[in-house]
């Protein structure tokens, strides 16, 4: 194989190697959950969210994310608060359908990880 092919080769290896870490880095401290709505979303009350450190099966805090209106491409869109979160753990969300009390869906898979990080400080004024 001529070394101009091999360059190529190894150059094509290295960029989808970036885009890959790239596409692969967690979210910090997110402010928006997506997802798609329940089959069962007409009848729905509702949704929960549980956060998750990995391979637990109870969550570490759940949160009521009421009924959002699914979009026109049936994604569901919510905005989530991760403050009360424990810092440099990391953290997945699961899903669960409320219908009623008492009646409600097992445990979505989880989501993409994530981090809970401090966040940093306004910008000062020195007068």
């Amino acid at each position: 194989m001529p070394v101009k092919k091999i360059w190529m080769v190894f150059l094509t290896f290295v960029l989808l190697g970036a885009a890959s870490a790239a596409f692969a880095q967690k979210p910090t401290n997110p402010r928006t959950l997506e997802f798609t709505p329940s089959v069962d979303h007409a009848a729905a009350s509702g949704y929960t969210l549980g956060y998750f450190l990995p391979g637990a099966t109870d969550p570490v805090q759940t949160v009521s994310l009421g009924k959002p209106t699914p979009n026109a491409q049936n994604v569901c869109t919510a905005t989530i608060n991760t403050m009360p979160l424990a810092f440099g753990l990391d953290y997945t969300g699961k899903l669960k359908t409320i219908i009623s009390p008492g009646l409600e869906s097992e445990w979505s898979e989880p989501s993409n990880p994530f981090d809970r990080v401090p966040g940093h400080p306004g910008k000062p004024a020195i007068k």
